[in-house]
């Protein structure tokens, strides 16, 4: 977002909040309602999902409350829907409440005579007319309209449209957002967090959202709908001194080495750099599993120079799958004394536990192997004078881990400057090693995930990519239990989805960007091998279940 349309957007939010009883919450911009239609309609068809053309249809007249389709609607130009609250009243279905702010082709008549005809009732105060009793029960009963300057405002809340009508000249005149989309939403990152309460204290075990939207100055994002993907951009700007910005002036560009060090078949791949980790403890929930960071604890910030490599990919017989972390070391001797540690840590946390097996060489460099062990759930306290509890039944995110690890070992190393971790089939680290310098590639992953969003510039923050429906399929035909005319039933994937970040300053750009012939790729997944998935998973989880009730699991 360029200097003066942050600016805009920041008086904006304050004369908003400040003007009569009603809050700002945010507003919606689309270039108009046939780009709408023809960007949803190539989605659909290339993404093999129908219903999301259908859906944004309905949710568009929902939201424009139009009582015929389109008539006297300037259909190729700008569209804004605004969204407020008043902060006195309960919430309910119509607090908060929006205002479309609709272009039209004439000065109203068509579009009064067609609400006239669709509403049996109405009643004009000022310039607004309220209408009632619609003939058609799929219409809204009850909808509030204005007309102005050649623009239909319509909401089914009276109060938000006196507000909006009050405050209408600010609406029309304020700049178009910068970023592109198919919808451009601007929010206020403070009001979102008041209405979103509840929804983020569900996620606040792994990540608080809370906190993190209080600290925005302000956000903004974008959706895209294309035949060729579905993209995300977010925007967000860190109050000055928070501990938000505090986080993103320690972001920094990873080391261009390690672009090139991800596999071309990787399923999987994280790169990022930030010199204090530190810092997102505040943002961060209670949950933080070992498996994500083993070395977590051990390994001294101090130790590390903040790049780090996390990539998921086949082992080189294609018969097995291996996670594996690189983290770009200062001090290579630390890195060693923490891994021959990993075994000494609280095996209680996150109940996963390392047990040493072995150490051995490969080229020259030392491996160390350990065991992963998941311990079952601890049963509840007992309570003096009461029965003792019954043992606590796994999850079923403890069978699941309990399934993808029930071969694997955890091989840890320091190569070249870097510890490397790998969790996957005994020997798997070998093929994993970075070479001194690795391969060059003619278009290394951050310049393929820069040209993805002209939001995003090559020189990425943060990296990702992930092919799941390649993922899904290689899963399961290395499965022992998977029959080879099971595993041809299984298609094969799409161009998978990037995810990117840029920081300028204060201000970041994130963008996910999905393949509409990946998400069509799930869907062929999901229709064409949902059988051989269900056999395949019903006849593991039916031995797993019994090998629990035997056993420890390791």
């Amino acid at each position: 977002m360029s200097a003066n349309h942050l600016i805009a957007s920041v008086i904006l939010l304050a004369s908003l909040s400040c003007r009569a009883e009603r809050l700002f919450v945010g507003i919606l911009e689309a270039d108009s309602i046939r780009s709408i239609h023809y960007s949803t309609a190539a989605f659909s068809r290339v993404a093999d999902l129908p219903l999301v053309q259908e859906q944004v249809r309905a949710r568009l007249d929902q939201a424009l409350l139009l009582p015929a389709a389109y008539t006297g609607i300037a259909v190729a130009a700008p569209l804004r829907i605004v969204q407020s609250v008043d902060p006195d009243t309960p919430p309910a279905p119509d607090n908060p409440a929006s205002v479309a702010i609709i272009p039209l082709a004439d000065d109203g008549t068509l579009i009064r005579q067609a609400f006239t005809a669709a509403y049996a009732q109405h009643k004009t105060q000022d310039a607004l007319t309220l209408y009632a009793a619609p003939s058609d029960t799929n219409r809204a009963p009850r909808v509030a309209v204005a007309v102005a300057d050649r623009y239909l405002f319509t909401s089914v809340s009276l109060p938000a449209l006196t507000w909006v009508w009050q405050n209408r000249s600010k609406f029309l005149d304020a700049p178009p957002q910068s970023l592109p989309g198919t919808f451009r939403i601007l929010v206020n990152p403070q009001r979102i967090a008041d209405l979103a309460g509840a929804r983020s204290a569900q996620a606040a075990d792994t990540v608080d959202l809370d906190q993190l939207l209080r600290e925005c100055e302000s956000l903004s994002f974008a959706f895209t709908l294309e035949g060729a993907a579905l993209g995300l951009t977010l925007r967000a700007t860190a109050r000055q001194g928070s501990e938000l910005d505090a986080l993103l002036a320690s972001w920094r560009t990873p080391s261009e080495p390690l672009w090139h060090a991800v596999p071309d078949d990787a399923f999987f791949m994280s790169l990022g750099a930030i010199d204090r980790p530190g810092l997102w403890t505040p943002f961060l929930g209670k949950q933080r599993h070992r498996l994500y960071a083993p070395t977590a604890g051990h390994l001294k910030p101090q130790a590390v120079t903040g790049d780090r490599l996390d990539y998921i990919a086949p082992t080189r017989n294609g018969k097995g799958l291996c996670w594996v972390q690189l983290l770009s070391l200062k001090d290579q001797e630390a890195a060693r004394s923490a891994i021959r540690s990993l075994a000494d840590a609280d095996g209680t946390t996150n109940s996963v536990a390392f047990k040493h097996l072995r150490q051995r060489e490969s080229g020259g460099t030392a491996i160390e192997t350990y065991a992963v062990i998941l311990q079952q759930p601890s049963p509840p306290t007992q309570a003096q004078g009461t029965p003792p509890p019954a043992a606590a039944a796994p999850s079923i995110s403890h069978i699941l881990l309990s399934l993808l690890l029930k071969h694997a070992v955890l091989e840890c190393a320091v190569h070249n400057g870097y510890c490397v971790v790998a969790l996957g089939p005994e020997g798997a680290i070998d093929e994993q090693l970075p070479p001194a310098t690795f391969t060059k590639r003619p278009l290394p992953l951050n310049r393929r995930i820069g040209g993805q969003d002209p939001a995003l510039s090559p020189d990425l923050t943060f990296g990702g990519l992930l092919r799941a429906a390649d993922l899904i399929r290689h899963t399961v035909t290395i499965m022992p239990e998977v029959k080879p005319e099971q595993a041809r039933l299984l298609p094969r994937g799409g161009d998978g989805a990037h995810f990117g970040v840029i920081r300028n300053d204060r201000t970041l750009t994130a963008s996910l960007r999905v393949q509409a012939n990946e998400i069509a790729a799930l869907q062929r997944l999901n229709r064409e091998g949902r059988a051989a998935l269900q056999d395949v998973f019903f006849r593991i989880f039916a031995s797993q279940m019994m090998e629990t009730k035997t056993s420890p699991v390791q």
